[in-house]
């Protein structure tokens, strides 16, 4: 996800070289707050992504689930004199996108400005991010909000099973709370737990990228005068661990015509060695959607789902490989069976040479494809940073891409792929699981 790297050529002509996938500069302003930035003159937009590394909603406590989550949802509520109508109308008169959101790992920003509104634009950034009102009307109209869009989620096997898998795979870990938050906790936050809140992001916590029409000059000033007068704040060190109650199959029974799987195992380290060869694993599994050996097997021969995918989940303190699916309640186990001899296969077995070519050609063709704006290009800018990855890193990707051999890839599987360790959730009425662990109350809801 953090993945899909793109740039059209001809949109971008003044971040294209011959040697360079991204003409990407490294900003370092006055008092030491680092951006990367793509400066491109050719069109008057300016984008801005940036993170504060480790303030995700794995800082929320038990009893204030969703305080990250409220804390993205009304920073841009008002801030300094501005209430929250006239922030929001300022912003929508100059045509300003600014609002934050959160993972669970990070708290994040995003400001896209027309140039000539970028004066504004700015201003009203660091009032948001410096000066947050966090007023009582948006306070309450974001709880109800949240809380309405729980009540809705409960009616969406989908997110049951999500929630399951989240308590589940990450028992004990703050990753298995509810970002989002529950019924009860988000009436226990409030505008103090807010300011609290504010109060741990800082400027040696950040991660920056910029994309547009500004010049490294002019970021390097911008860079102080937004987040320059943050404070600088302890942030606890990750600490890595591995997904829990591999080998177990958990059952939440709801009266529907079809059951929701979705399956979890350990995944693989953005730092791995055999990162890249994981990665052409995977899309050649299920990754690639039509085309991926699971929807090959399990929806063109059989029929048995509309729709089955792999995919991986990086965190800061852990790694997933997921399998999503759905199919007829009387289908569940063939459909599982049938997961597992592909895990199988593709450990017994090297991928063919038509396989891996192709998924090379498309990992490699799809990256200068994808990225169609500034937004876009700050946000990959970003992501390298979060991944602790090289400023060169887009220039040797199609390098390291190239080199994995068909060797590789299977001697990937066999490291990574694991049927034994899976963790599978189950939403829906399905036969023949008597021995799945029954689920019957979805977790931190209420």
């Amino acid at each position: 996800m953090r993945f899909i790297l793109t740039c059209l050529v001809l949109l971008y002509p003044s971040v294209s070289h011959a040697d360079k996938f991204l003409d990407i500069k490294e900003v370092t302003s006055k008092s030491g707050i680092k951006a990367w930035l793509v400066e491109d003159s050719s069109i008057p937009i300016i984008a801005m992504k940036f993170s504060f590394q480790g303030v995700g909603s794995k800082t929320d406590s038990l009893e204030k689930q969703g305080l990250a989550r409220l804390a993205s949802n009304t920073m841009d509520e008002g801030a300094g004199e501005l209430k929250s109508q006239e922030f929001q109308h300022i912003l929508r008169n100059q045509s300003i996108t600014l609002h934050f959101n959160i993972s669970r790992d990070n708290f994040s920003g995003n400001v896209k400005t027309l140039t000539r509104n970028k004066d504004k634009a700015f201003e009203l950034l660091k009032l948001a991010l410096t000066k947050p009102r966090f007023d009582e009307e948006p306070l309450s109209r974001m709880k109800d909000a949240n809380k309405s869009r729980i009540r809705s989620s409960l009616s969406n096997p989908k997110w049951m099973a999500a929630r399951i898998q989240n308590d589940v795979i990450f028992k004990d870990h703050p990753y298995a709370l509810n970002s989002g938050g529950t019924l009860s906790s988000i009436d226990n936050i409030s505008q103090d737990d807010l300011r609290e809140f504010h109060k741990r992001l800082g400027k040696n916590q950040l991660v920056i990228g910029v994309a547009g029409d500004i010049s490294a000059d002019e970021l390097s000033i911008l860079l102080d005068d937004i987040f320059g007068g943050m404070p600088i704040v302890e942030t606890a060190k990750s600490k890595k661990f591995d997904l829990k109650n591999s080998g177990k199959t958990y059952l939440y029974k709801q009266d529907i015509p079809q059951t929701i799987i979705e399956i979890s195992q350990k995944g693989v380290s953005r730092k791995d060695d055999d990162y890249h060869a994981a990665k052409l694993m995977n899309f050649i599994l299920g990754e690639s959607g039509f085309g991926s050996r699971l929807m090959e097997e399990i929806r063109e021969k059989r029929g048995l789902t509309y729709g089955i995918y792999s995919y991986f989940r990086e965190y800061d303190e852990t790694n997933a490989l997921h399998i999503s699916t759905s199919t007829v309640n009387e289908s569940a186990s063939e459909m599982l069976a049938l997961i597992n001899d592909e895990w199988e296969k593709m450990r017994a077995h090297k991928v063919s040479e038509k396989e891996l070519k192709d998924a090379k050609s498309y990992l490699i063709g799809s990256l200068p494809l994808s990225l169609t704006s500034t937004s876009s290009i700050a946000s990959i800018l970003r992501s390298l940073q979060l991944d602790e990855l090289p400023i060169d890193y887009l220039d040797a990707r199609k390098e390291k891409l190239n080199k994995v051999s068909l060797q590789e890839v299977q001697n990937a599987s066999k490291r990574i792929l694991d049927k034994e360790a899976f963790t599978t959730i189950l939403v829906g009425n399905p036969q023949g699981f008597e021995k799945a662990e029954i689920i019957t109350k979805l977790p931190n809801i209420e």
